[in-house]
């Protein structure tokens, strides 16, 4: 491979015999002279970027969303094409490194960590800046037995908004509830079970929506959401991951952090959940405390929200994800 320096030498002596006038050999030394000072301007464009695993993370994700998007309008032009060239493929890579270091230039801000109240209570937001978004809690109930359905020991819980569920939402019937107790926590793991839903009822899942994560179930005549939590210290079943209690990827049309802000731009929201999905490490079966709401907007219309305490976030079972928070802050700020 012939070295950058050595570029416009070799074009001199490439060009010294060339009879097409001096035109086209002041473009090709133009050329060569642009190349040459590729390096520097490269430096300083990702001069101020940081290597945080957030970063890493966002170059993959952007990587792959470019990947993807690129091979559906090639098939979509030319079925036979199976690959990029080696030249395009580098072509990709320079561009997304480009484009993050134009967007993501500063450190990242300091942490607030956050105590709260109980895990069935209306959380309340932090107050203070005019831009910071109020903590709304979406469940319903409250105490030691809120509305829930258990299926083979996995818990969800019933949602007040929005409701009622489309039942364009509506994909298959997975259970049906075979007994109803007013207190669930002293059931068998086995079976389903509500303290709401009918001895009978048919439990739903969503289209779009992994039926580890939310379900839908008819309550008094309307179609209500449930979401999957932490209760009475039952959270995961054995080999579960975060990812199959929160399966919404490339689904998020917003997310919000109460006392914080929202960020709404729909490629960033999904690659913050994607970022908690890859980094969220597994910390207690719940929370016991806090003060601030992840909402999670669908781009279907419905909504999901996790508890959330300093560096935790709680849905079902505590997660621990700084690096998740870390980015959310730098999205709101630079947004």
């Amino acid at each position: 491979m012939i070295e950058v320096e050595m570029l416009r030498p070799t074009a001199d002596e490439m060009l010294s015999g060339l009879t097409a006038g001096d035109a086209l050999k002041r473009r090709v030394l133009l050329r060569a002279k642009g190349i040459e000072q590729l390096p520097a301007t490269a430096a300083e464009m990702l001069g101020g970027v940081c290597a945080t695993p957030a970063l890493r993370h966002r170059i993959l994700v952007r990587t792959e969303h470019r990947r993807t998007v690129g091979v559906a309008q090639a098939r979509a032009r030319r079925p036979e094409w199976a690959r990029f060239t080696p030249a395009a493929v580098m072509a990709v890579a320079l561009t997304v490194m480009i484009g993050l270091g134009a967007n993501y230039g500063g450190g990242m801000p300091a942490q607030q960590n956050t105590l709260g109240q109980g895990i069935y209570t209306h959380a309340a937001g932090s107050g203070g800046a005019t831009d910071e978004a109020a903590a709304v809690s979406l469940f319903a109930g409250e105490g030691a037995n809120p509305p829930l359905v258990g299926i083979n020991g996995r818990f969800y819980r019933m949602l007040e908004q929005p409701m009622p569920v489309p039942s364009s939402l509506i994909d298959t019937d997975i259970a049906t509830v075979d007994v109803f107790t007013d207190e669930p926590s002293t059931i068998t793991q086995v079976g389903v079970y509500s303290n709401v839903v009918r001895v009978g009822s048919k439990l739903y899942q969503l289209t779009g929506i992994s039926k580890l994560t939310a379900v839908a179930a008819e309550v008094d005549g309307v179609l209500r959401l449930f979401q999957r939590v932490s209760y009475a210290s039952y959270s995961l079943l054995t080999r579960e991951l975060f990812s199959d209690t929160l399966d919404v990827l490339d689904q998020v049309a917003s997310v919000e952090l109460s006392g914080v802000g929202v960020v709404t731009d729909e490629l960033k929201a999904n690659e913050l959940i994607a970022l908690l999905q890859e980094f969220a490490m597994y910390s207690d079966s719940e929370i016991l405390d806090a003060e601030q709401l992840l909402t999670i907007r669908l781009k279907n219309g419905l909504s999901l929200q996790l508890l959330v305490q300093g560096n935790l976030v709680g849905g079902c079972g505590a997660w621990a994800c700084p690096e998740f928070f870390d980015e959310f802050r730098s999205q709101v700020e630079t947004q």
